[in-house]
Order: C-alpha cells, then structure tokens, then sequence
C-alpha cells in the first residue's frame, strides 16, 4: 500500500480503522452524556479517547438501568 508514492507498513489501515472505533464511541459517549443532562459529558468523551475500553465498559455498567436517552 502506497500514499503519495510513500510506502506504508500493513498495519497503518488496521491503527487508523481502530482509532477510528474510538473517535466514534468517544463521539457516542459525549452525545449520549449530554443528552442525558450529564454534566461530566465531556470528561466521559475525554476519558475514552485516553483510556478506550474502561471508560465505554463503565459508562454502560453505570447507566444500564436507565435504558435509550430520549
């Protein structure tokens, strides 16, 4: 795989492809906090991007009981 005449290593599309599922949950969680009025909304969003998996496996622990933000 080339860019611009440059050579890139295999695993380039695989890193951005899971960067990418990241930035999204990040996205899902800040939408979803806010929404639900939560004034930490923000530092959720922050704290996937840092962390990935533990903040998205918390967030869901923590408001599986209140079911779809309307």
């Amino acid at each position: 795989m080339s860019l611009f005449g440059v050579a890139l290593p295999w695993s380039l599309p695989l890193t951005l492809v899971i960067y990418g599922v990241v930035v999204a949950a990040a996205a899902w969680i800040y939408r979803d906090a806010r929404t639900r009025g939560s004034r930490y909304a923000l530092v959720w969003a922050l704290a996937t991007l840092v962390f990935t998996i533990v903040p998205v496996l918390a967030y869901l622990y923590l408001h599986r009981d209140a079911g779809p933000a309307q």
